[in-house]
């Protein structure tokens, strides 16, 4: 079993290693730590997940998805957790990038649909995220309604 929890200001720097260590960018995780959980291990409490929304207006943009030891159920739990969070922030809908076809069918096992660049809003193209995956070959980008989540 596993805990999940919203992060806090003293999980600043155990975040930041952890995400380093996994190669993902940690840029501007202060600025939405309220949008941000982590999954710990129940024996240890060692951080084993992570997931961060990254707040634009009413939309969020799921950033900082990391997972070092689980199962899919274990992935799909973080991503329910995450989405419940939005739903609790009263946001309209949720933004995700993905790189290959197993996270395009993971996502929309949740309901998420994939989005064609021209669709993306505006407001989320100047994330500087959004903008580096455009130099990514055979990424994605998804996005769920807040409307059709349950709390």
């Amino acid at each position: 079993m596993h805990i999940i929890r919203q992060a806090q200001t003293e999980d600043v720097e155990k975040i930041n290693e952890f995400l380093t260590k996994a190669e993902v960018t940690v840029e501007g995780i202060e600025a939405w730590l309220d949008y941000f959980l982590l999954m710990e291990a129940d024996e240890d409490r060692a951080l084993i997940g992570t997931i961060g929304i990254e707040p634009f207006g009413k939309i969020g943009l799921f950033r900082s998805m990391v997972l070092s030891r689980g199962t899919v159920e274990d992935i799909l739990f973080l991503i329910q957790q995450a989405l419940k969070l939005a739903k609790d922030k009263e946001m309209d809908a949720i933004y995700c990038r993905v790189h290959n076809q197993h996270s395009i069918q993971l996502f929309q096992l949740l309901g998420f649909q994939v989005i064609e660049e021209v669709d993306i809003p505006e407001m989320l193209k100047e994330s500087n995220v959004v903008k580096s995956v455009y130099t990514v070959d055979k990424s994605h980008f998804m996005y769920i309604s807040m409307n059709i989540v349950d709390k």
